[in-house]
């Protein structure tokens, strides 16, 4: 008797939602961890950049708290009620505005970094004309949702044309940024002059093509589910992800920067600085040489290599003495 009116389908109207809501957190947990990385790591960076890490970390929050709030109304405090289950609520806002949001900034930093690497302003257009496409189609369809759209059942019919446009616009983008990154970052590779500064864009090639391998799929996948599934909420659980890997594809590739060091090495790996950055500052005492520092207008990258020597604290008579004696009574040599 309890069951009267729950339709055969509840399971494909609530568990999207379901593993939406849990990939949000999941995600935002990463992402705040790659924010902390980046406040410790690089507290010299220019004031744009850090508008941009700390902008998107306001509204990767904002978005969690939203769809903690949508999935609360839908699944507890409107248990059992199939019309608050199939309600808009404030997903609107949550999802579609703020995904066009943070993925158009994203994007319009790599349509800068393919600037910088190839002075090209006809790709660097293409990329931002397709960003600002997606962006404004997102837009567009979280109004057309808070307007027009009363149920979740009536979504695919009164969106469609505006959905394909900045679904596909963003995975479009994405390739054309992973192609675009991963010749110009192989041609700096080949032309640079240092191994560890090789060893680095290696590493932000494979962290380029595999975000932007992995956001392309996730927008595939809303689409298809979106345009192929009627009647269900398949296409909610990559699309709650969707932002969210935006940006922790985008921290990952800016923590990439930080050096990496040997353990007892007195020589620190290069320091690396992407256009307009100022010096990043070790946090250690050191008395140091610096041996070279270079700018590749190909890579868009600084390089300064130092030579460094931990200062150790000053060592007092009465500690060296003691020192001494306890190494001649190991040794069962009578004390000085």
């Amino acid at each position: 008797m309890a069951e009267t009116g729950i339709p055969p389908n509840i399971a494909q109207l609530t568990g999207p939602p379901l593993i939406g809501f849990a990939a949000q957190w999941a995600l935002f947990g990463v992402g705040s961890v790659q924010v902390y990385l980046y406040y410790l790591n690089f507290p010299k960076d220019n004031w744009k950049l850090k508008a941009l890490v700390y902008g998107l970390y306001v509204l990767d929050a904002l978005q969690a708290f939203l769809v903690t709030d949508f999935i609360f109304t839908s699944l507890a405090s409107g248990w059992g009620n199939l019309q608050t289950l199939e309600s808009i609520g404030i997903s609107w806002f949550a999802l579609p505005f703020l995904n066009a949001i943070i993925s158009a900034a994203v994007e319009c930093f790599y349509a800068w970094r393919i600037y910088t690497l190839s002075k090209s302003a006809v790709l660097t257009i293409l990329v931002v004309s397709l960003a600002l496409v997606n962006g404004c189609a997102g837009v567009a369809f979280s109004i057309i949702m808070r307007t027009r759209v009363q149920s979740f059942a009536d979504l695919q019919s009164k969106t469609f044309a505006v959905t394909t446009t900045c679904l596909m616009g963003s995975a479009s983008c994405d390739i054309l940024i992973s192609v675009s990154m991963l010749y110009l970052l192989q041609r700096a590779r080949r032309s640079s002059g240092f191994s560890g500064t090789e060893k680095l864009l290696t590493r932000m090639i494979n962290l380029v093509i595999g975000g932007g391998l992995l956001t392309t799929t996730v927008a595939l996948l809303d689409a298809i589910f979106y345009l192929v599934y009627q009647n269900n909420n398949y296409h909610l659980a990559p699309n709650a992800a969707l932002a969210k890997l935006y940006t922790n594809a985008l921290m990952v590739l800016f923590n990439s920067r930080a050096p990496s060091r040997r353990a007892n090495a007195n020589v620190n790996a290069p320091t690396y600085k992407w256009a307009g950055e100022e010096s990043q500052q070790g946090s250690r005492s050191q008395i140091g040489t610096t041996l070279g520092s270079t700018f590749d207008r190909h890579t868009g990258i600084t390089v300064d290599v130092n030579v460094n020597y931990a200062v150790d604290p000053p060592l007092e008579m009465e500690d060296f003495d003691r020192s001494q004696s306890t190494r001649r009574s190991e040794k069962g040599l009578p004390p000085l």
